[in-house]
């Protein structure tokens, strides 16, 4: 028998699959291969990397979630939760935007199996307009699943836009110094433009928050208890009664 080869183990700080350096976080630089706990979707809690998309910016390769670019900082809840609202509302939209196509095609089959039989036959006119009325019926609800789909990727946008928000703000904080467009760009995966928009958006946020300082709570002071009188000599007291 042929004695098995030994296989050395990974050292430290390298890639288990090829054997490259790992970087800070964890990502390997010859392969991409990724490891450790800054890049498991908050969602999934696989451990993957991200990849661009055209709706939510980036995505778990694993779920195919909402994701914000793993960075030295940990995510925080409020943007945890922002990506899940974004991912359920991903889930609706996708959802109902399917139904809308479906009840489309529906009833384009409904109206054509409709005029064919109304061709076919002499059915009372009260028939025919209750047999085109039921042809219709699809439409309406490929209407009304089209209205559904757009109000919840309304809601997709605002928690996407939301999450990276609070994203660019931890960020911020996280550095401990000002951070240009490039840098918040490279460090987020994203472009220059969403960038600034970011960092314009976190500036009028701290903005605010400066201006804005809670007003000093109102103590209540104590009321000084009026000061006795002193009284009057009796002469000037029976004067006053006359």
């Amino acid at each position: 028998m042929i004695a098995p080869e030994a296989v050395e183990p990974a050292r430290k700080g390298a890639c288990s699959v090829c054997g490259g350096e790992l970087d800070a976080l964890g990502r390997c630089q010859k392969c991409g291969a990724v490891f450790g706990e800054a890049y498991r979707c908050p969602l999934c809690q696989a451990v993957a990397d991200v990849e661009p998309s055209p709706v939510v910016y980036l995505r778990c390769r694993s779920c195919g979630a909402p994701r914000i670019a793993p960075t030295a900082s940990p995510l925080g809840s409020e943007e945890i939760a922002e990506l899940g609202t974004a991912r359920a509302e991903q889930l609706r939209a996708t959802a109902f935007r399917t139904g809308s196509w479906f009840a489309l095609a529906s009833g384009v089959f409904s109206v054509f199996v409709t005029s064919v039989v109304l061709a076919a036959t002499a059915p009372a006119p009260f028939a025919k307009v209750a047999a085109l009325i039921a042809a219709l019926v699809p439409f309406a609800l490929s209407f009304v699943s089209f209205r559904a789909a757009a109000g919840h990727a309304r809601r997709l946008e605002v928690a996407i836009e939301r999450a990276w928000q609070l994203a660019a703000t931890r960020i911020v904080q996280h550095a401990g110094h000002e951070l240009d467009a490039a840098e918040l760009s490279r460090l987020l995966r994203t472009s220059e433009a969403h960038a600034e928009l970011l960092l314009a958006e976190v500036s009028v946020q701290e903005f605010v928050h400066a201006r804005v300082e809670p007003a000093p709570e109102a103590g209540l002071t104590e009321l000084a208890e009026p000061e006795p009188r002193a009284e009057e000599p009796a002469g000037r007291a029976q004067r006053s009664k006359l």
